[in-house]
């Protein structure tokens, strides 16, 4: 019995000595941080919208139907909460911003 217990400490000393200390730090910090789709700050004209809204998926396609004017060259209408935006599509800046009547 004596010779089972020590393998078990045996073990268990090379499992936790063979633990790379990589394995053990902390993932370093964000340097930068991106605003959620789904939280968003309030947003005004001249500010930028998170990456995703520059994204072709994004757009209103029937933004025409929904009383908006025609968006400016490089720039598409997206939906962000309960306001439309136009926002250029080369870096996000918000040209125009419309509440959604309900």
């Amino acid at each position: 019995m004596t010779h089972n217990t020590f393998f078990v400490a045996m073990t268990m000393l090379a499992a936790i000595v063979g633990t790379s200390p990589a394995a053990l730090a902390d993932d370093p910090p964000e340097r930068t941080a991106q605003a959620s789709i789904a939280n968003l700050r309030s947003l005004h004209v001249g500010d930028r919208v998170p990456d995703a809204y520059k994204r072709g998926e994004k757009a209103l396609a029937n933004w025409q139907q929904r009383g908006l004017k025609t968006p400016k060259s490089l720039s598409q209408w997206v939906q962000v909460n309960d306001r439309y935006m136009m926002v250029r599509i080369t870096d996000g800046q918000i040209l125009d911003v419309t509440p959604i009547e309900r």
